[in-house]
Protein backbone atom coordinates (compact mmCIF):
# COMPACT_ATOMS: atom_id res chain seq x y z
CA UNK A 1 0.00 0.00 0.00
CA UNK A 2 1.09 3.55 -0.93
CA UNK A 3 -0.83 4.91 1.99
CA UNK A 4 2.24 4.78 4.53
CA UNK A 5 4.34 7.04 1.81
CA UNK A 6 1.83 9.53 1.21
CA UNK A 7 1.29 10.15 4.83
CA UNK A 8 4.97 10.81 5.09
CA UNK A 9 5.08 13.29 2.26
CA UNK A 10 2.51 15.16 3.44
CA UNK A 11 4.12 15.04 7.24
CA UNK A 12 7.69 15.98 5.60
CA UNK A 13 6.03 18.37 3.58
CA UNK A 14 4.13 20.26 6.74
CA UNK A 15 7.54 20.53 8.42
CA UNK A 16 9.24 21.88 5.59
CA UNK A 17 6.12 24.94 5.77
CA UNK A 18 6.30 25.41 9.39
CA UNK A 19 7.06 29.08 10.68
CA UNK A 20 10.40 28.64 12.29
CA UNK A 21 10.98 30.64 15.11
CA UNK A 22 12.92 34.15 14.39
CA UNK A 23 16.32 34.77 15.34
CA UNK A 24 16.38 37.36 17.77
CA UNK A 25 17.77 40.78 16.49
CA UNK A 26 19.79 42.93 18.43
CA UNK A 27 18.72 46.17 19.09
CA UNK A 28 21.02 50.00 19.06
CA UNK A 29 23.22 51.97 17.52
CA UNK A 30 25.23 50.91 14.74
CA UNK A 31 28.96 50.20 16.56
CA UNK A 32 31.41 51.12 14.06
CA UNK A 33 34.96 52.22 14.04
CA UNK A 34 35.33 56.11 13.03
CA UNK A 35 37.06 56.86 9.81
CA UNK A 36 39.06 59.70 11.63
CA UNK A 37 41.22 58.40 14.53
CA UNK A 38 42.18 61.70 15.88
CA UNK A 39 38.03 61.54 17.17
CA UNK A 40 36.98 59.85 20.14
CA UNK A 41 33.22 58.04 20.91
CA UNK A 42 30.97 58.70 23.70
CA UNK A 43 29.01 56.01 24.36
CA UNK A 44 26.04 55.91 26.40
CA UNK A 45 24.43 52.49 28.27
CA UNK A 46 21.49 51.77 28.65
CA UNK A 47 21.75 52.05 32.04
CA UNK A 48 23.17 55.58 31.90
CA UNK A 49 26.05 55.33 32.35
CA UNK A 50 29.03 56.13 29.76
CA UNK A 51 32.41 55.22 28.08
CA UNK A 52 34.75 57.76 26.33
CA UNK A 53 37.18 55.89 24.22
CA UNK A 54 37.70 55.09 20.68
CA UNK A 55 36.39 51.68 19.22
CA UNK A 56 38.89 49.76 17.56
CA UNK A 57 37.21 47.38 16.46
CA UNK A 58 33.96 45.76 15.43
CA UNK A 59 32.01 42.69 14.46
CA UNK A 60 28.36 41.64 14.15
CA UNK A 61 27.18 43.07 17.28
CA UNK A 62 29.89 43.53 19.35
CA UNK A 63 32.72 45.97 19.53
CA UNK A 64 36.12 46.27 21.23
CA UNK A 65 36.51 50.34 22.44
CA UNK A 66 39.77 51.52 23.89
CA UNK A 67 39.07 54.13 26.99
CA UNK A 68 41.25 55.32 29.65
CA UNK A 69 39.84 52.42 31.91
CA UNK A 70 41.23 50.15 29.35
CA UNK A 71 40.16 47.95 26.45
CA UNK A 72 36.33 46.98 26.90
CA UNK A 73 33.81 44.46 24.77
CA UNK A 74 30.30 46.33 24.22
CA UNK A 75 27.43 44.32 23.45
CA UNK A 76 25.62 46.74 21.14
CA UNK A 77 22.05 45.69 22.71
CA UNK A 78 23.67 47.06 25.88
CA UNK A 79 24.47 50.62 24.07
CA UNK A 80 21.55 53.79 24.38
CA UNK A 81 23.97 55.97 21.55
CA UNK A 82 27.16 56.87 20.31
CA UNK A 83 28.66 60.23 19.98
CA UNK A 84 31.93 61.04 18.04
CA UNK A 85 33.55 63.71 20.03
CA UNK A 86 36.23 66.03 18.80
CA UNK A 87 39.83 65.67 20.94
CA UNK A 88 39.27 69.50 21.24
CA UNK A 89 36.29 68.56 23.87
CA UNK A 90 38.13 66.20 25.91
CA UNK A 91 40.19 68.09 29.07
CA UNK A 92 42.04 65.25 31.48
CA UNK A 93 40.21 62.51 30.53
CA UNK A 94 36.64 63.95 30.89
CA UNK A 95 34.21 64.66 28.03
CA UNK A 96 32.81 68.56 28.11
CA UNK A 97 29.91 68.53 26.29
CA UNK A 98 29.59 71.35 22.94
CA UNK A 99 27.81 74.95 24.24
CA UNK A 100 24.08 74.08 22.81
CA UNK A 101 23.67 77.90 22.48
CA UNK A 102 26.70 78.37 20.73
CA UNK A 103 24.73 80.80 17.46
CA UNK A 104 24.50 83.81 20.03
CA UNK A 105 25.74 85.16 23.49
CA UNK A 106 23.64 86.53 25.39
CA UNK A 107 21.16 88.02 22.78
CA UNK A 108 23.33 88.78 19.94
CA UNK A 109 24.46 86.20 17.27
CA UNK A 110 27.35 84.62 16.66
CA UNK A 111 28.74 83.68 13.50
CA UNK A 112 27.96 79.87 13.99
CA UNK A 113 24.99 78.68 12.20
CA UNK A 114 22.95 75.84 13.48
CA UNK A 115 22.97 72.71 11.69
CA UNK A 116 20.14 71.45 9.34
CA UNK A 117 17.36 69.83 12.18
CA UNK A 118 18.39 71.58 14.86
CA UNK A 119 16.34 74.21 16.54
CA UNK A 120 15.93 75.38 19.97
CA UNK A 121 13.30 77.89 22.20
CA UNK A 122 15.00 80.64 24.60
CA UNK A 123 13.24 83.08 26.87
CA UNK A 124 15.01 86.14 28.45
CA UNK A 125 13.95 88.09 30.73
CA UNK A 126 10.93 86.51 31.23
CA UNK A 127 9.24 89.02 29.18
CA UNK A 128 10.92 88.02 25.41
CA UNK A 129 10.49 84.23 23.95
CA UNK A 130 11.91 83.62 20.77
CA UNK A 131 12.88 80.00 18.74
CA UNK A 132 14.98 79.47 16.13
CA UNK A 133 15.42 76.17 13.15
CA UNK A 134 17.81 75.19 11.00
CA UNK A 135 16.60 74.86 7.63
CA UNK A 136 19.36 74.21 6.19
CA UNK A 137 23.47 73.89 7.64
CA UNK A 138 23.67 77.18 6.54
CA UNK A 139 20.43 79.04 6.44
CA UNK A 140 18.33 79.58 10.10
CA UNK A 141 15.01 80.92 10.10
CA UNK A 142 13.40 81.91 13.68
CA UNK A 143 11.31 84.55 15.17
CA UNK A 144 11.05 86.51 18.70
CA UNK A 145 7.82 87.96 20.44
CA UNK A 146 7.59 89.88 23.67
CA UNK A 147 5.44 88.76 25.84
CA UNK A 148 3.98 91.74 28.16
CA UNK A 149 0.62 90.74 29.75
CA UNK A 150 -2.43 93.42 29.09
CA UNK A 151 -6.42 93.44 28.53
CA UNK A 152 -4.97 92.82 24.71
CA UNK A 153 -2.13 90.69 24.42
CA UNK A 154 -1.81 90.26 20.43
CA UNK A 155 -2.20 93.42 19.62
CA UNK A 156 0.22 94.79 22.45
CA UNK A 157 2.91 92.98 21.79
CA UNK A 158 5.62 93.29 19.24
CA UNK A 159 7.35 90.41 16.82
CA UNK A 160 9.58 89.78 14.82
CA UNK A 161 11.17 87.33 12.26
CA UNK A 162 14.87 86.49 12.26
CA UNK A 163 16.98 84.79 9.28
CA UNK A 164 20.16 84.39 8.88
CA UNK A 165 22.46 83.21 6.67
CA UNK A 166 25.96 81.67 7.00
CA UNK A 167 28.71 82.99 4.45
CA UNK A 168 31.86 81.17 6.06
CA UNK A 169 31.58 78.51 7.98
CA UNK A 170 34.52 76.58 9.99
CA UNK A 171 35.57 75.07 12.84
CA UNK A 172 37.57 78.43 13.96
CA UNK A 173 36.27 80.65 11.80
CA UNK A 174 32.26 81.85 10.80
CA UNK A 175 30.69 84.41 9.62
CA UNK A 176 27.09 85.08 9.03
CA UNK A 177 24.20 88.01 7.66
CA UNK A 178 20.72 88.44 8.87
CA UNK A 179 18.23 90.19 10.51
CA UNK A 180 15.82 91.06 12.44
CA UNK A 181 11.91 91.94 11.61
CA UNK A 182 10.08 93.66 13.61
CA UNK A 183 6.47 94.87 13.76
CA UNK A 184 3.35 94.81 16.05
CA UNK A 185 0.63 93.80 13.12
CA UNK A 186 -2.44 93.31 15.31
CA UNK A 187 -2.03 97.28 16.85
CA UNK A 188 -1.94 98.70 13.30
CA UNK A 189 -4.73 99.40 10.77
CA UNK A 190 -5.01 96.64 7.86
CA UNK A 191 -2.16 97.71 4.78
CA UNK A 192 -0.40 100.12 7.57
CA UNK A 193 2.14 97.38 9.64
CA UNK A 194 5.59 99.45 9.67
CA UNK A 195 8.41 97.00 10.29
CA UNK A 196 11.85 97.87 11.95
CA UNK A 197 14.68 96.51 12.75
CA UNK A 198 18.44 95.88 12.32
CA UNK A 199 20.36 93.87 9.21
CA UNK A 200 23.44 92.88 10.47
CA UNK A 201 27.04 90.99 9.76
CA UNK A 202 28.89 89.39 12.23
CA UNK A 203 32.14 87.32 12.64
CA UNK A 204 33.31 84.72 15.11
CA UNK A 205 37.00 83.66 15.48
CA UNK A 206 38.10 81.08 17.93
CA UNK A 207 36.66 77.34 19.06
CA UNK A 208 33.73 76.31 21.58
CA UNK A 209 36.05 76.47 24.61
CA UNK A 210 36.54 80.20 23.78
CA UNK A 211 35.68 83.05 20.77
CA UNK A 212 35.54 86.15 20.26
CA UNK A 213 32.78 87.84 18.02
CA UNK A 214 32.49 91.08 16.00
CA UNK A 215 29.28 92.45 14.10
CA UNK A 216 28.07 95.47 12.81
CA UNK A 217 24.50 96.56 11.79
CA UNK A 218 22.15 99.45 10.57
CA UNK A 219 19.17 100.14 12.14
CA UNK A 220 15.53 100.36 9.56
CA UNK A 221 12.26 101.74 10.70
CA UNK A 222 9.53 103.06 8.31
CA UNK A 223 11.34 102.33 5.20
CA UNK A 224 14.61 103.85 6.07
CA UNK A 225 17.62 102.83 6.66
CA UNK A 226 20.02 104.50 9.47
CA UNK A 227 22.98 106.83 8.03
CA UNK A 228 25.19 104.84 11.03
CA UNK A 229 26.12 101.57 11.97
CA UNK A 230 26.37 100.36 15.39
CA UNK A 231 28.69 97.95 16.92
CA UNK A 232 28.53 94.96 18.59
CA UNK A 233 31.72 93.09 20.45
CA UNK A 234 31.14 89.87 22.79
CA UNK A 235 33.02 86.71 23.38
CA UNK A 236 32.83 83.16 25.61
CA UNK A 237 35.17 81.65 27.53
CA UNK A 238 34.88 78.50 28.77
CA UNK A 239 35.85 78.38 33.01
CA UNK A 240 34.93 74.65 33.75
CA UNK A 241 33.16 71.97 32.36
CA UNK A 242 29.89 73.36 33.01
CA UNK A 243 30.45 77.08 33.15
CA UNK A 244 31.35 79.54 30.79
CA UNK A 245 31.80 83.56 31.12
CA UNK A 246 30.26 85.41 28.64
CA UNK A 247 30.03 89.04 27.58
CA UNK A 248 28.60 91.23 25.02
CA UNK A 249 28.47 95.07 24.44
CA UNK A 250 27.48 97.16 21.74
CA UNK A 251 28.02 101.18 20.72
CA UNK A 252 25.29 102.62 18.75
CA UNK A 253 25.00 105.73 16.65
CA UNK A 254 24.77 109.30 17.99
CA UNK A 255 25.56 107.68 21.35
CA UNK A 256 28.99 106.25 21.49
CA UNK A 257 30.29 107.77 24.73
CA UNK A 258 27.36 105.65 26.26
CA UNK A 259 27.97 102.05 25.40
CA UNK A 260 25.57 99.02 26.63
CA UNK A 261 28.02 96.81 28.29
CA UNK A 262 26.95 93.15 30.08
CA UNK A 263 29.58 90.08 31.42
CA UNK A 264 28.15 86.89 32.81
CA UNK A 265 27.93 83.34 33.20
CA UNK A 266 26.24 80.85 31.15
CA UNK A 267 25.57 76.99 32.73
CA UNK A 268 25.91 74.30 29.96
CA UNK A 269 24.03 70.90 30.26
CA UNK A 270 23.89 68.33 26.96
CA UNK A 271 20.43 70.50 25.68
CA UNK A 272 19.80 73.21 28.32
CA UNK A 273 21.66 76.62 28.73
CA UNK A 274 20.75 79.00 31.62
CA UNK A 275 22.59 82.67 31.57
CA UNK A 276 22.65 85.12 34.51
CA UNK A 277 24.84 88.48 33.94
CA UNK A 278 24.38 92.22 34.63
CA UNK A 279 23.79 94.91 32.10
CA UNK A 280 24.37 98.59 32.13
CA UNK A 281 25.15 101.91 29.94
CA UNK A 282 28.24 103.29 30.74
CA UNK A 283 28.81 107.29 31.38
CA UNK A 284 25.35 108.08 31.94
CA UNK A 285 26.09 110.27 35.12
CA UNK A 286 23.87 110.54 38.08
CA UNK A 287 24.85 107.52 38.97
CA UNK A 288 24.92 103.90 37.01
CA UNK A 289 22.33 101.70 36.43
CA UNK A 290 22.63 97.97 36.74
CA UNK A 291 20.29 95.34 35.39
CA UNK A 292 20.20 91.64 36.30
CA UNK A 293 19.99 89.50 32.92
CA UNK A 294 18.19 86.05 32.86
CA UNK A 295 18.00 83.91 29.94
CA UNK A 296 17.47 80.04 28.94
CA UNK A 297 17.58 77.81 26.32
CA UNK A 298 16.63 74.36 25.11
CA UNK A 299 17.70 72.70 22.25
CA UNK A 300 16.16 69.67 20.36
Amino acid sequence: MRTPHVVLALVLAAGALAPRPARAQATGPVLAVAADTSVRQLITLRDGSTVLGRITQAWGDSARVASMAGTLTLQRANVQSVKVVQASSIHDGAYWPEDPNATRLFFGPTGRMLRKGEGYVANHWLFFLDGYGGITDRFTLGGTMSLFPSDNFLKNNVYFISPKLGLTQGERFNTAVGAWIGGAPFSSAAGSVNTFGIAYGVATWGGLDGALTLGAGYGFAEGKLARNPMAMIGGTRRISRRVSFVTENWIFPNVEKHPLVSAGIRTTGDKLTWDFGAITVLGTGGGTIVAPWFGAAWKF
